[in-house]
């Protein structure tokens, strides 16, 4: 089994549509937070930042042109995570470590 691979905005970025202020996603800046308080977790998965701009063709190539919402969490023979605290959840029950407070 390959390590689960975790997908993540490069952060600050800019959105062309929105400007050329600086961003960042909430989503992703959680999960940064939370690799933060638990950098033993990147022993057992691969990070990769990416940019903004799409197509996101790394992710594309995983999980097809309509799936390129990050964060995104691929392990192997199971579905996707999107959703920040469940990624950051299922990281702690899996490699140990602080949990999002329900």
């Amino acid at each position: 089994m390959s390590k689960p691979q975790l997908f993540i905005l490069e952060m600050p970025f800019i959105d062309p549509a929105m400007g050329d202020s600086q961003w960042f996603c909430a989503d992703c800046a959680l999960i940064e937070g939370a690799l933060t308080l638990n950098p033993h977790w990147q022993d057992g998965i691969t990070v990769k930042r990416i940019p903004f701009e799409k197509p996101r063709r790394e992710v594309v190539d995983l999980l097809g042109e309509d799936n390129q919402w990050l964060p995104v969490l691929i392990r192997d023979g199971e579905p996707p995570l999107t959703d920040p605290v469940a990624i950051a959840t299922w990281l702690a029950q899996t490699y140990g470590g602080a949990s999002p407070h329900p």
